[in-house]
């Protein structure tokens, strides 16, 4: 029987809180890859899940901004995604939590290609089954609706398959409510990172010289409330793999956890996601698989990689059809080679209008609008607080010039 795949999408989680969810850790980090250098395609949530469903940059699907479904629905894409060509190969799919922002104004909306559908619609409370909208009225949280769902539709298929499907819990998004479980779980927790409201900006682009330092007692509750509920996170984590272990289909099933986002907590005075820094460009990333032996890869890997890794599973052409711009990691993953592999990554946000190019150590960006750019070292400065500004540049410049125009084979080229 061919392999069942399963993509975990947290949202807003920072790459540094994956150890605190002691289960996930256990269960798919040490039995999985652990990839040092995973990065959305663009850090913020709307636009990271198009290119996540469709394995497009944002420069190519052309939906910049939070309110990304209508246009996603608008151009097309949501008739070429993951789900419509994964059913080619036989697959059963569902969909189950998340989704993409600007849903609510749609909330009677199923997407093609999903043969099960729960999506969480705007509040919590408010989900849409299969098309028909049903309000939970503080019954339960939307997230625990859907992840039940998740555990039913993976019961179901104990005998039958395979099966695709996404769960895309809404943690650790604000506001933040953790369970009566956890939410006193990291009270008190520290959080005084090396960028912490960084002292000298000179090095920085000049919109970001002149930002207030952010409060660092909010910084740490913000910090707390995502460690609180990523404990929950965890939990429905748990139970997942226990009816996948139960149903004797985990030894037969691809699971890849990764965020929509990372998300910065005071880092050189920013608060939130969408810019190009670690913080925030840089995201959980994780895949346990028959076969796949344990470890970490410092490999670069993108949200725009899973649409060709589960095709490649599935036995169909990645490309048949339309190129991605993504690469599959199937080969890799069993074989633990990664030599073959892209060099360097695009990281952009077509919104805010900056690019970011990473190979080996160095994290270049452009910001185009106020033609000023940034080049870091990462290997002897990890948390960027000092540009390196007597660099020529000229070589990154022309990469993501030309990476920024391209799609399909003729992006993957670019990064060989």
């Amino acid at each position: 029987m061919a392999d069942n795949v399963l993509w975990i999408i947290s949202d807003d989680q920072p790459r540094s809180t994956l150890r605190s969810m002691d289960r996930t850790w256990t269960r798919l980090v040490e039995k999985g890859v652990r990839f040092r250098r995973g990065y959305t395609a663009m850090p913020w949530c709307g636009p990271a899940r198009a290119s996540i469903l469709t394995s497009r940059y944002p420069h190519d699907h052309g939906c910049p901004d939070n309110q990304t479904h209508q246009p996603f629905v608008a151009q097309g894409h949501d008739r070429d995604t993951v789900a419509t060509r994964i059913r080619g190969a036989g697959y059963d799919t569902g969909y189950f939590g998340k989704y993409m922002n600007g849903l609510g104004e749609d909330p009677e909306y199923v997407a093609p290609g999903w043969g099960r559908w729960v999506a969480t619609v705007g509040k919590r409370g408010q989900v849409n089954v299969d098309g028909e909208l049903r309000d939970l009225d503080g019954q339960r949280p939307a997230d625990a609706f859907a992840a039940e769902r998740l555990r039913t539709f993976v019961e179901r298929h104990r005998d039958t398959g395979p099966w695709f499907a996404v769960w895309g819990p809404s943690i650790p998004h604000d506001p933040y409510r953790p369970s009566a479980e956890h939410r006193h779980d990291f009270d008190g927790v520290t959080w005084d990172p090396p960028a912490l409201n960084e002292a000298d900006m000179s090095d920085k682009p000049s919109w970001l010289r002149g930002l207030p330092a952010q409060d660092p007692d909010r910084m740490r509750d913000v910090r707390e409330g995502k460690l609180e509920e990523l404990r929950d996170l965890d939990d429905e984590i748990g139970r997942l793999l226990d009816v996948l272990w139960r149903t004797d289909q985990l030894s037969r099933t691809w699971v890849f956890f990764v965020s929509d986002n990372g998300y910065l907590l005071g880092e050189h005075r920013l608060f939130r996601k969408e810019q190009p820094y670690e913080e925030s460009a840089g995201i959980p990333y994780v895949v346990r698989g028959p076969g796949v032996a344990p470890g970490t890869s410092s490999a670069f890997v993108s949200q725009v990689d899973l649409m060709p890794t589960a095709l490649d599973i599935a036995g169909l052409d990645p490309d048949e059809g339309r190129e991605l711009s993504g690469r599959s990691m199937l080969q890799p993953l069993r074989t633990g080679d990664w030599s073959s592999w892209r060099r360097r990554l695009l990281v952009e946000n077509t919104n805010l209008d900056w690019a970011m190019l990473r190979e080996g150590s160095e994290a270049y960006v452009e910001h185009h609008e106020t033609d000023e750019w940034e080049l870091y070292d990462l290997a002897a400065d990890p948390h960027q607080l000092a540009s390196i500004a007597d660099a020529d540049v000229t070589e990154q410049s022309a990469l993501v010039t030309a990476m920024r125009q391209a799609r399909g084979r003729a992006l993957r080229d670019l990064e060989e």
